[in-house]
């Protein structure tokens, strides 16, 4: 096995972990005559209104005589130490980007006698002291350790828009296909720290059905540990807004907008806190109408063409409701449940022309009239019990998870056809589908932490049961003759997958070097059974997930990073289905029930200079690659977009993210300049084409007087070719303004998104004979107006951030 060498190194890490504190300095010597007779000094740094931890913040010890002064860096738990401290007094100084620097804190120590400090509590730079108003904003994208942090709450851009809007602003990542891609890799995408088991259509309506102003953050990283599960490149991680006051509070938000036709958007959360007890929960419903356009130029052997052109209007109606009790158990234990769901209501109506012919003489000619409607029913409990098991640090996690995913879809095709004067050739044809699913997560987990002197030890289980139940029921018709089953197209299917994955991490600091290694085992089986064929496919394998990570904190201004991370990409439930969508009379998509799991070695270097400038270089190394196929039926024009598993794909990308804080903080400027390289390794007729892309985005914020903000973003994509796919350049654009109201209470927004409507997918598909050329737009040019109101006590601390154990589940449900 690969990955055996690499585990034993992790036992041996484990059993060689030496029991000393985390974070530490040891101070050398510099002088004859010190004392012998030294001490430990340790402590913590947490957040005055918060008291959350305050990781890396910056920790100096400075003797009242004139000796050298020392420093060091809090730990992710916010916890601090210095070793070999000589006797005396000295002064203790805390300092921390965004917050007020705390007062010197006078410290003693005693010869031999360990001393621990009492937390060392700093105040955010925003807040009001003595009638003296400090501003500072933060910034909507922000560079932390290990990953790019989107705050939402701090853009105007945001309001009034969906979590689907915040996704395609984030530097670097891509729509593509099935999903979204980070650096050229694979993104899995949670939900509060679980993963939400969509993908495709299905993951795009959650996002678009989630409102800008239910999210605080947005997390982006490339770089996942051993603790989060094997699947996926990287992780995109959703983190919905909670109140953060005592008593009761709350926010209520309403928002108009329009494209082509009208939008609005109105939602109301409430947080009631208690000594012991906090209750919240949330109601929001948004409802918009938005248009579709598709083209798409086929050459065919015979010197024919097929042109097709459609356009679809959707009415959608998104709502969602939340309700959830965090109850303190004691001073160490705390337990919860979180209730959530959604209820989505989608109509269609469009058409769909195609023309058979050539530029000289036309053929024949087809036109596709589709109506139908949809309901999706999501509803999910998280059950969780937290405690903190010692004064040392050891904490247990235990949650238990449920989702449910409930579609009724139905859709009815009128086709008739044209001769080349387009002219009707007969009676119109008839086919529809009724097609619902029941698909279901059930997850348990355990997480374990406990510190391990210089090092720190995660542990985990998990297990999770999921259900796919896809009934696809397809009829067809001659106008005004009796319906009848349509045996090509019709599949019952149920999928069965079952992960039980254990986990452990290290992370040790010794010095300026930070080492952290994991090492993940995930035991998997499936069952695909197609109850229409009697077809089923079985699979059980077990895998192994190394990870190893290192930094070297050569300054408080320069960081160097070297990892490295082997993964796996688990194909969406939707993509093993062997149903038939049915897109127009010539396109078809379908399902393959013989794929597998794609796996990946993954390096990536990392430099950070000042928290200003960041800078990344990765190689994938992909096998049994997964990607769309496209192939012709033999004997039609019909063409098939599947999916397939082939040999090999090579991914090369860079990025540089510059953050620059102008006209004294007032102005933030982030801006990322990326390379990204794809190459798949395959016999197969223009699979090996490939062309590097670069990318730019940027996004600037600027506080004005009065209390208004304006935000202005941009990206832009070069053309990129991947396997039998090229796409072409993309670039879009937003505008953003808000206002401060009664006394900060409210606030007022005006945003335009896609200003120069450019947001649109042109792609070639050069493979397996095929030549065409597409375009697909989703309408994407909105003015949205948004206005919030908070009230109630706002000091109160928020309900505790829950994250469920099925969002990998969730996010691969499609369909």
């Amino acid at each position: 096995m690969k990955t055996a060498p690499a585990s034993l190194f992790l036992l041996a890490a484990l059993a060689a972990a030496p029991a000393v504190a985390t974070a530490q300095t040891t101070l050398a010597k510099t002088a004859a005559g010190w004392p012998t007779a030294t001490a430990a000094l340790s402590g913590t740094v947490a957040d005055s209104l918060t008291r959350q931890p305050l990781a890396f913040a910056t920790v100096v010890l400075q003797p009242a005589a004139a000796t050298p002064v020392f420093s060091t860096i809090s730990d992710e738990r916010g916890a601090f130490r210095f070793e070999q401290v000589p006797p005396g007094h000295y002064q203790l100084l805390v300092r921390y980007i965004g917050y007020q620097p705390a007062a010197p804190v006078a410290v003693e120590v005693g010869a031999g006698q360990p001393a621990t400090l009492g937390a060392v509590l700093l105040a955010p730079a925003g807040q009001q002291l003595k009638g003296v108003t400090v501003t500072a904003t933060r910034p909507f994208i922000e560079q932390r350790a290990g990953k790019l942090v989107l705050n939402v709450a701090a853009s105007p851009l945001a309001a009034g828009g969906n979590a689907y809007d915040v996704l395609g602003r984030a530097p670097g990542v891509l729509e593509q296909g099935q999903g979204f891609q980070l650096r050229g890799k694979n993104v899995a995408v949670l939900l509060d720290g679980k993963p939400t088991n969509l993908s495709g259509a299905e993951l795009k309506t959650m996002l678009e059905a989630m409102p800008g102003s239910t999210l605080d953050q947005v997390e982006v990283i490339a770089n996942p540990s051993a603790r989060y599960d094997a699947n996926g490149g990287a992780i995109i991680n959703i983190i919905t807004a909670k109140g953060r006051k005592l008593g009761t509070n709350g926010t209520a938000t309403m928002g108009v907008g329009a494209g082509q036709y009208g939008r609005y958007n109105a939602g109301l959360s409430l947080n009631h806190r208690t000594a012991a007890a906090n209750v919240y929960g949330s109601l929001d419903r948004q409802e918009n109408r938005v248009y579709s356009t598709t083209s798409a130029l086929r050459e065919l052997s015979e010197g024919l063409q097929i042109a097709e052109n459609g356009r679809e209007v959707r009415h959608n109606q998104n709502n969602s409701a939340k309700l959830g009790l965090d109850y303190n158990l004691g001073k160490n234990a705390s337990a919860g449940i979180l209730l959530k769901g959604m209820l989505n209501l989608r109509d269609r109506d469009g058409q769909n022309l195609a023309r058979l012919g050539n530029e000289a003489l036309l053929s024949s000619a087809s036109r596709v009239q589709t109506v139908g409607a949809a309901q999706f029913l999501s509803p999910s409990v998280n059950l969780y019990y937290k405690t903190k098991l010692d004064t040392a640090g050891r904490t247990l996690s235990l949650n238990a998870d449920y989702f449910g995913y409930r579609k009724n879809w139905h859709n009815e095709y009128t086709t008739y056809l044209f001769d080349g004067n387009l002219q009707e050739t007969g009676p119109a044809s008839l086919l529809r589908d009724n097609s619902p699913a029941r698909n279901s997560v059930r997850s348990a987990a355990a997480d374990y932490t406990q510190p391990l002197g210089r090092a720190t030890l995660e542990a985990g289980l998990k297990t999770t049961f999921t259900t796919t139940d896809n009934d696809i029921r397809w009829e067809q018709a001659a106008a005004g003759q009796p319906w009848a089953v349509d045996l090509g197209k019709t599949n019952h299917f149920i999928y069965r997958e079952n992960i039980n994955a254990a986990y452990a991490n290290v992370g040790h600091t010794v010095g300026k070097v930070e080492l952290q290694i994991g090492l993940r085992a995930e035991q998997t089986n499936t069952n695909g059974t197609s109850l229409t064929t009697g077809q089923k496919t079985n699979r059980h394998y077990l895998n192994l997930f190394p990870s190893i990570s290192t930094q070297y904190n050569k300054s408080e201004k320069v960081q160097l990073g070297l990892s490295y991370r082997r993964r796996i990409d688990r194909f969406a439930f939707g993509i093993v289905n062997p149903f038939v969508t049915y897109v127009s009379q010539y396109r078809y998509v379908q399902g393959n029930p013989n794929i597998s799991p794609s796996y990946s070695h993954n390096f990536e270097f990392s430099h950070s200079y000042n928290n200003i400038l960041s800078t990344s270089i990765s190689y994938g190394h992909h096998t049994n690659v997964l990607i769309d196929s496209y192939r012709q039926l033999e004997g039609t024009r019909i063409v098939v977009n599947s999916y397939r598993n082939y040999r090999s794909a090579e991914s090369v990308s860079a990025s540089t993210t510059l953050m620059k804080p102008l006209l004294a903080g007032k102005w933030m400027s982030v801006t990322t300049l990326g390379l990204e390289y794809a190459r798949v390794n395959s016999p197969a007729v223009g699979l090996r084409n490939s062309r590097p892309s670069g990318y730019l985005s940027s996004n600037h914020t600027l506080t004005l007087p009065s209390g208004f903000k304006a935000e202005a973003s941009a990206m832009y994509m070069s053309p990129m070719t991947f396997g039998g796919l090229a796409f072409q350049a993309r670039f879009n654009a937003g505008l953003g303004l808000s206002k401060s109201l009664l006394k900060e209470a409210a606030t007022l927004t005006l945003n335009v998104s896609d200003v120069f409507n450019t947001q649109q997918n042109r792609y070639t598909v050069l493979a397996n004979g095929l030549n065409s050329a597409s375009l697909d737009k989703t309408e994407s040019r909105f003015v949205k107006l948004n206005f919030s109101y908070k009230f109630g006590n706002q000091r109160v601390k928020g309900s505790q951030r829950r994250s469920t154990g099925i969002e990998a589940e969730k996010m691969r449900m499609e369909n």
